[in-house]
């Protein structure tokens, strides 16, 4: 069955009518935590990552001498990612249909869907 990538868009605001107090916060990380229990009790999570909030990164273009590492992106950026899952489903609807329940598209953001092909390891 092939595997699905997962990825957590986001404008890094609250969306209108929500304050994102430490309360509503144990809310939200609870709503993401049944969503996953249910993937996972099903066999369809392989992996979740989160990025680091707060942590820009870097961003590294061309190559050789033409190499240049930035910090970035930053919190200015108008749509955040903020980490991913990996799943398995049969094809898109399905994964579609297991992403629906996400917590990200409760809170304003959305989710990107990509199937992943697997490389099998050098060595």
């Amino acid at each position: 069955m092939p595997k699905y990538m997962l990825i957590s868009h986001h404008s890094g605001e609250a969306p209108e009518g929500v304050e994102f107090t430490p309360e509503v916060m144990q809310v939200v990380i609870q709503k993401y935590n049944t969503w996953m229990a249910g993937l996972m009790k099903d066999g369809r999570l392989f992996e979740v990552n989160k990025l680091k909030d707060m942590e820009p990164g870097k961003n590294l273009t061309g190559f050789g001498e033409k190499q240049v590492v930035t910090d970035g992106p930053y919190a200015e950026t108008k749509e955040i990612i903020g980490g991913y899952w990996i799943i398995e489903a049969a094809d898109y609807d399905e994964a579609v249909r297991l992403a629906s329940g996400c917590t990200t598209l409760e809170y304003g953001g959305r989710i990107e869907i990509r199937e992943v092909e697997e490389i099998p390891p050098i060595g």
